[in-house]
């Protein structure tokens, strides 16, 4: 018998996305106006996806004595004076359509310190950010088939249950009948933003196309994570969690023979469809824009302690506002079938 070597076969070329597929990944640049205690501008906007950096003056020349420019590419450069509605119909929309339509998604802010994340974000009283904005579109959408409250149970491993209609009302029962927990607030009270100031009905939007056929829950959760360390700033318990406390008491202060206990921090597991999850966070129902977003400033109220006194040896912090859709289809006996999508939206800060 005679054997002929062949040639090993060419490796078939990737195949190129197709111009109608969406980009995994989405890069976008907002340009922050000058402040007052601002001398000179560095940025420049070239185009619409492109922005060039200027050395400030005394830095300009280098080695060679030539003047030094960058510049950089994004999907999208926003100027100065784009507006609230303008980012979120670029940015957010189609990441909520997204969720709408079964499809996870991120979206985060990521600047240093003083460079416009929260305002972006949260927004301010008549110029609500993304956040606020990301809300109302998904009640605005699924207002009319959303379920009963506790039809949808979380269990504890990032899934959900749908429990009968009895099931629901008896839980409920349950739950009004349990004495509230009130966690600490900070000595320092302020007024938190209401829904209503932050975005005028003329700008409200929705989906056009949701199953009607369908019921939805909505539920949210709040976490920061510091030095690798998740922490929960929805958890209502008679002490701060967040709080540094000795084993004697819930004070800070050191007494003889105690022992420091360290804030309470959350595990970072993976599920079963090797999704990551925090386990143990908080996740809290909602029915309504308003009811989220008094939930989200609840959690900021934490957030505040957490910023003052958690001993932070990085310099890089990170918070995670996380929306969880749940959606159940009917079948042919009025059953729900469920399905889980979650939409994250967090802001993460460098200091330098």
């Amino acid at each position: 018998y005679c054997f002929r070597r062949g040639k090993t076969p060419r490796r078939p070329a990737p195949k190129k996305p197709s111009n109608n597929q969406k980009d995994p990944v989405g890069v976008y640049c907002r340009v922050r106006p000058l402040g007052a205690e601002d001398n000179e501008c560095c940025i420049e906007v070239i185009s619409n996806t492109t922005i060039q950096l200027h050395a400030p003056e005394g830095l300009r020349a280098n080695r060679n004595g030539e003047f030094k420019e960058t510049q950089y590419s994004f999907k999208r450069v926003f100027g100065i004076k784009t507006s609230q509605m303008e980012l979120f119909e670029d940015v957010a929309k189609p990441l909520v359509d997204d969720l709408i339509h079964s499809k996870n998604g991120l979206l985060f802010t990521y600047g240093v310190t003083g460079s416009g994340k929260t305002f972006t974000m949260t927004g301010s009283p008549g110029q609500g950010g993304l956040l606020p904005r990301s809300l109302d579109m998904i009640f605005n959408s699924i207002g009319p088939y959303q379920a009963k409250r506790f039809v949808f149970k979380t269990d504890d491993k990032n899934g959900m249950d749908v429990q009968t209609q009895v099931d629901a009302l008896l839980e409920r029962q349950k739950r009004e009948n349990q004495p509230a927990v009130v966690p600490k607030t900070p000595s320092r009270q302020r007024v938190d933003p209401e829904f209503a100031d932050m975005i005028t009905p003329a700008e409200a939007c929705r989906v056009d196309e949701v199953d009607e056929d369908s019921s939805y829950s909505v539920f949210v959760s709040y976490i920061e994570i510091y030095n690798n360390y998740i922490y929960d700033l929805l958890e209502e318990v008679p002490f701060d969690p967040i709080k540094p406390k000795w084993n004697g008491g819930g004070t800070p202060q050191r007494l003889p023979n105690q022992e420091f206990i360290p804030p309470q921090s959350k595990i970072l597991r993976e599920d079963q469809n090797h999704n990551m999850y925090v386990s143990g966070c908080t996740e809290v129902e909602v029915k309504s824009t308003e009811e989220a977003f008094e939930v989200f400033w609840r959690g900021q109220k934490k957030r505040r302690i957490a910023n003052t006194q958690l001993n932070r040896e990085s310099s890089r912090s990170h918070s995670v506002f996380i929306i969880k859709l749940a959606q159940a289809p009917l079948d042919a006996d009025g059953d729900n079938i469920l399905q889980v999508i979650h939409l994250c939206c967090g802001k993460h800060g460098a200091f330098p």
